[in-house]
């Protein structure tokens, strides 16, 4: 009887103290062996960004680009300050696999690679990083130029002058928000440096013949630059932009919708928070529109989500919280269902380089659209 009242007694104290457990993990969101950057196992880390390796230095204005064919996340031009001449010459890769950052070999075609918009395309069966656009430290002219990046062989090549983008027909004008969609790069709006937002829409086509890769599309409402902007199910979405008011770049709230195949503008409703000067990406079917921002309290750390199909935004919701350090001007992307990067950026003083990265992954059960629930847990 002594040996099966001990048993029971065992049995009750393991059980209080799975439920104790389980209670922190409801009351707290973490258990005691995880900690608030995402440490632990995978139930535990639902969902949390992790500390990523640092870049090799720190670095302001790159583009971020998820590569698909080595799973590697690529960060495409930028610079090491706002000094002159501090311009990067290489793209960076980090290997999700080791880890780790690495500075590749293949150089620019020139020092004007700040600002750019690039995106992943097929040209006769081989994928590519294609580039348009950009300008160099400190000055307050632009290119028009376009190359295409191979990861794999680790190569770029300028395509030729009758490509360059028609949208910086003033050679002063970056490109605005950017999106893939269909095998083709959209560039919605600009910035005229020094003057204002532009407002035109443009269709890159890898597979047209030379001097024909480009065609103009609608107008946007208004004018918008450095606007975060994402394709989900062939429209492109745009929540917040930049605007330039009295010499200075301002947070907006600009939302609304292009479908390329309608050539028409739709309404969507107005993303929570004035933001610009970040990237929206399209995670399982949704648009997040992450951190970002110029004005106070900008930069911000906080994950906007669109719904297209409800037409309704989340601020920071459980499965796609706010990452740890707020920032703007920094390169993230991700794999489209199950993990997200981001690195580098301005510091929440709007001024300071971060190398940092963060990194949120879709654990198993992790209740993200296409994800398996976790089974119901027993109630003590």
């Amino acid at each position: 009887m002594k040996t099966k009242s001990a048993f029971f007694n065992l049995r009750t104290l393991t059980a209080a103290v799975f439920c104790l457990a389980g209670l922190a993990v409801a009351l707290f969101g973490m258990s005691a062996s995880s900690s608030a950057f995402g440490q632990g196992t995978p139930e535990t880390q639902c969902c949390r960004w992790a500390a990523g390796a640092d870049m090799p230095v720190a670095g302001v204005r790159l583009v971020g680009v998820f590569f698909p064919a080595n799973h590697k996340f690529y960060a495409m031009g930028g610079r090491a300050s706002d000094a002159v001449g501090s311009d990067f010459t290489n793209p960076f890769a980090y290997s999700p696999a080791l880890n780790l950052w690495q500075g590749k070999s293949a150089t620019y075609p020139d020092n004007q690679v700040n600002n750019m918009a690039c995106g992943v395309l097929n040209n006769s069966g081989t994928d590519f990083i294609y580039c348009v656009g950009g300008s160099a430290a400190g000055q307050a002219t632009a290119t028009a130029r376009v190359f295409q990046y191979n990861p794999v062989t680790d190569t770029i090549t300028t395509l030729s002058s009758l490509d360059n983008w028609p949208g910086d027909n003033a050679g002063t004008i970056l490109p605005g928000g950017f999106a893939v969609s269909g095998n083709k790069l959209y560039i919605l709006g600009g910035f005229n440096i020094g003057v204002g937002s532009t407002n035109q829409i443009w269709e890159f086509n890898p597979a047209g013949a030379v001097g024909a890769k480009w065609t103009q599309k609608v107008n946007t409402p208004e004018g918008i630059m450095y606007a975060p902007t994402c394709a989900i199910n062939g429209i492109i979405y745009v929540g917040g932009a930049s605007d330039f008011s009295n010499g200075l770049v301002i947070d907006t709230n600009h939302s609304f919708s292009f479908n390329p195949a309608t050539n028409a503008i739709g309404a969507i409703a107005t993303i929570p928070r004035a933001t610009g000067e970040t990237r929206a990406l399209n995670f399982n079917g949704q648009m997040l529109v992450m951190g970002g921002g110029r004005v106070a309290p900008n930069p911000s750390n906080e994950v906007d989500v669109y719904d297209p199909g409800t037409n309704l935004w989340t601020v920071n919701p459980p499965t796609t919280p706010a990452f740890h350090t707020p920032r703007r001007n920094f390169p993230t992307d991700t794999d489209g269902s199950s993990i997200i990067w981001l690195s580098a950026g301005y510091a929440s003083d709007g001024f300071t380089p971060l190398s940092s990265t963060e990194i949120l992954r879709k654990p198993r059960g992790a209740g993200l659209p296409g994800a398996p629930s976790l089974p119901p847990q027993a109630t003590h």
